[in-house]
């Protein structure tokens, strides 16, 4: 009521929205009362309950918001997500990355994207590569994969990655450096190319970094 009180009298709409299990409800609320997407949407659901799975299927399909998510949701291992998500600037899932699988990351449309303790494989890194060579995730610019164990990065020789041998930075924002040491480019079918990285966090990170046109 306060909310609806505030809007209405100075003619504004809801800008973000943080919500648990307890606060799905909002999301419809927001949808029908204003045609203006959310900014962002932040979702907290640290401890695993039996509602958590339901509670974030339903973001995930219902939600909408142009800028940023933020799913911090300790969903279940038997957790799926089937459809797609975005287009959106900015994805960073903490600590409860564990659900999102390769067909996830390729239909996720998002500028950057941040996952942590990931269970991707590397074979799954190899079929992304791939895809993004080809053309597809056409808008991402960044993407960090976290992993809660240690990975043996080897990538298929038909990615054609060239070894840089040099350490390069990337400023993620004003506050934030992310430098990719012994980088490795890789070159998409049009000619933009970006630089990966896994020689950070004792081989439990995956970088990558693609690079404005103008750069190659």
């Amino acid at each position: 009521m306060i909310v609806d009180y505030a809007a209405d009298l100075f003619n504004l709409d809801v800008y973000g929205l943080v919500i648990d299990t307890n606060g799905i409800w909002a999301i419809d609320w927001i949808n029908n009362r204003q045609e203006k997407m959310l900014d962002c949407l932040w979702t907290e659901n640290p401890d695993y309950n039996s509602n958590v799975d339901v509670a974030l299927d339903y973001v995930l399909r219902n939600a909408r918001a142009s800028n940023y998510y933020i799913l911090e949701d300790n969903v279940s291992d038997n957790f799926r997500f089937n459809g797609k998500l975005g287009p959106m600037e900015y994805l960073y899932i903490p600590a409860t990355g564990h659900w999102v699988t390769l067909n996830n990351l390729i239909n996720f449309d998002f500028i950057k994207i941040i996952i942590e303790e990931s269970r991707l494989s590397v074979s799954d890194l190899n079929s992304f590569l791939r895809h993004w060579r080809a053309g597809g995730s056409p808008r991402l610019t960044f993407l960090e994969l976290e992993f809660k164990n240690y990975r043996n990065f080897e990538f298929d020789e038909d990615l054609e990655l060239v070894e840089m041998g040099q350490t390069v930075e990337y400023f993620l924002s004003e506050e934030e450096i992310i430098q990719l040491l012994d980088g490795y480019s890789i070159q998409r079918m049009d000619g933009v190319k970006a630089t990966i990285s896994w020689k950070s966090l004792e081989s439990r990170r995956f970088l990558m970094v693609v690079w404005p046109e103008r750069a190659g």
